[in-house]
């Protein structure tokens, strides 16, 4: 029973342990693979249940107790799971979660993925009320001008300085409309600029992943103007935000995200954080609408497959 736990101190599997590590790497890549597509989704819901892929990363972890992909997967898992819970369950798989994405965090030499799990982290502190690890967090990070993306921008050489100027350009971005919708205001014309100046960047319309964005940026000028009591409007940019829906939906399914526009085609790394919205999250958004809105989109064909059974 100690065995784990010894394999866990020297930062080892267990075969590594006792010296057998012949197929270590190879039976690691399954176990990640067949995570993989036991969270794929098929219509609504994940190919299984979260107590499925929880028991099967438990397991995989038992053999590599500090394998950073399988606890941030499992930190995954119980992030969703905790979705489900009463507030007091929550905040007890929450923090387990939050255990397994410090431990990620430290077993990593992804410096990508590093990023993504501290950004994790943060949220996670958002959820559990924890301010002080927030301040903690962003104390030991950079600040934005002398972030990865913009220093690498200062390159002599000339090869790299437009993949890094454009790689710059779509983080910034990325994450300034991440930010606006985080902390949206009551002005729908700051998400219509924002939207606006995408279409400028990406300017022959092969938005790729970046559909995403342009689908948050418009749903929030949608529920603005519903608000407000402008029918027109609320239609108008709900229908650019299921369009850019379906747009991110095809590039998803074609795994194409490499942007084509003149100033950004040279752009290798592009941000990966997005959010898969199903048919049920755009039923469920719709319902929040007022009824003359929701009825109006209900009653239109073209939405027709949202709101099927």
């Amino acid at each position: 029973e100690m065995i784990p736990a010894i394999a866990n101190y020297f930062h080892v599997s267990i075969d590594e342990l006792f010296g057998y590590d012949n197929d270590r790497e190879s039976r690691l890549a399954s176990y990640i693979e067949e995570i993989n597509k036991m969270r794929e989704l098929v219509g609504e819901e994940c190919r299984t249940t979260f107590e499925e892929q929880e028991n099967f990363l438990r397991k995989a972890l038992s053999e590599f107790p500090n394998e950073w992909q399988l606890q941030m997967r499992l930190a995954w898992v119980l992030e969703s799971k905790a979705e489900k819970c009463t507030a007091e369950e929550r905040k007890t798989i929450l923090t387990e979660a939050q255990e397994l994405l410090e431990q990620a965090r430290e077993n990593t030499d992804n410096a990508g993925w590093r990023d993504s799990i501290t950004n994790s982290i943060a949220n996670n502190c958002k959820m559990l009320g924890d301010a002080e690890k927030i301040e903690r967090l962003a104390d030991d990070s950079a600040p934005v001008d002398i972030s990865r993306e913009v220093l690498r921008t200062y390159t002599p050489d000339d090869r790299k300085k437009e993949r890094y100027f454009a790689e710059a350009i779509l983080a910034l971005l990325h994450e300034l409309t991440w930010l606006i919708d985080w902390n949206w205001t009551d002005d729908p014309e700051v998400f219509i600029s924002l939207a606006e100046f995408y279409k400028k960047l990406f300017s022959d319309g092969n938005f790729g992943m970046f559909h995403n964005d342009l689908c948050l940026l418009y749903r929030r000028a949608a529920v603005i103007c519903a608000k407000k009591g402008d029918c027109g409007k609320a239609l108008a940019y709900f229908d650019a935000a299921y369009e850019h829906h379906l747009g991110y939906l095809e590039s998803w399914e074609k795994k194409e995200n490499k942007p084509t526009a003149p100033l950004i085609r040279h752009a290798v790394e592009i941000p990966h954080r997005y959010i898969l919205y199903s048919n049920g999250n755009i039923k469920d958004f719709v319902s929040t609408l007022p009824d003359e809105i929701a009825n109006a989109i209900r009653e239109d064909p073209k939405y027709e497959a949202i709101f099927k059974e």
